[in-house]
């Protein structure tokens, strides 16, 4: 998923990255977590992956827990990049708690729990909601809502590499730039759920952290320039990056290829994906033994 727009951490897009979570009880008292995928060998396994940190948010509110549990937990977000792997972990985990549990808890109370514990609630709303969402908060309550959205195509590159020095929110924004954000964001908002990519791209120029974030990725204006000359109409980033999100209306393959090109010749190894949006959320299976 996407943190998305011009403000800071307001708007979340769901895309087609997602972290598969399947947790069997066990007739011993052991906990056992395997990994697979992105990431896989990046956390501390037993009690302190962000996973079992989540399902440990359930079984602590209602003290109640199987006595042992195997929790398999494969990932396709690429860590640290902007795109809510870590926090896709731990809401992954309260969801998977509480239908162990058989679902103690409604979606709406769900959602408070991993906002609060996540403390991004533009990726875990997303996550559990799918598609574009928008929050706010009243209090400690998380206030929520799915937007309009007409789906399209998204190319994500990704810097593989574990130097990127992320950009601290900034304490205080102008008054100027942060109406020109506010200007934006309703127009950004039609423009979602027209599909009108050419209105997405210029809103997504007004955003408060975009020099600041786009200066820490190597390469960002090259490859930038690439991708427009291969057919992209716009350039982002997803939260505070290093993930480069590129608008455009085909060719999605080609323009992928020439961004992979692009970090090639600069010397950078980056992942680079065309993904299509998520408007389903997160998806619950009950697996049956024989």
């Amino acid at each position: 998923m996407t943190d998305f727009g011009p403000n800071l951490r307001t708007l979340g897009l769901a895309l087609s990255l997602y972290t598969q979570v399947e947790i069997t009880p066990r007739d011993d008292d052991n906990l056992i977590v395997e990994t697979s995928g992105e990431g896989a060998g990046s956390y501390a396994l037993g009690l302190r992956h962000p996973v079992v940190l989540g399902m440990m948010r359930i079984f602590q509110a209602f003290e109640r827990a199987p006595k042992g549990i195997t929790v398999r937990i494969h990932n396709d977000i690429p860590l640290n990049s902007g795109l809510g792997a870590e926090q896709a972990f731990m809401t992954a985990g309260i969801i998977g708690a509480n239908n162990l549990l058989e679902n103690p808890y409604d979606r709406s109370q769900l959602i408070q729990l991993a906002a609060t514990a996540t403390k991004r609630p533009d990726h875990s709303v997303t996550s559990i909601i799918g598609g574009l969402t928008a929050h706010s908060h009243d209090g400690a309550q998380v206030l929520y809502r799915s937007l309009a959205l007409a789906p399209f195509k998204l190319i994500v590159a990704v810097r593989m590499d574990d130097h990127y020095d992320r950009p601290k929110m900034p304490e205080r924004v102008s008054m100027a730039d942060m109406l020109e954000s506010l200007h934006s964001l309703p127009i950004l908002m039609e423009a979602f759920s027209g599909g009108n990519l050419h209105t997405i791209a210029a809103t997504l120029r007004n955003g408060i952290m975009n020099d600041a974030v786009q200066r820490r990725i190597g390469g960002f204006a090259h490859v930038a320039e690439v991708a427009r000359l291969a057919g992209s109409i716009g350039v982002t980033t997803s939260g505070g990056g290093p993930a480069m999100v590129f608008l455009a209306h085909d060719y999605h393959d080609r323009i992928a290829e020439a961004i992979e090109i692009a970090f090639e010749n600069i010397q950078i190894p980056a992942r680079v994906m065309v993904l299509p949006m998520d408007t389903q959320g997160v998806v619950i299976s009950m697996m049956q033994s024989a």
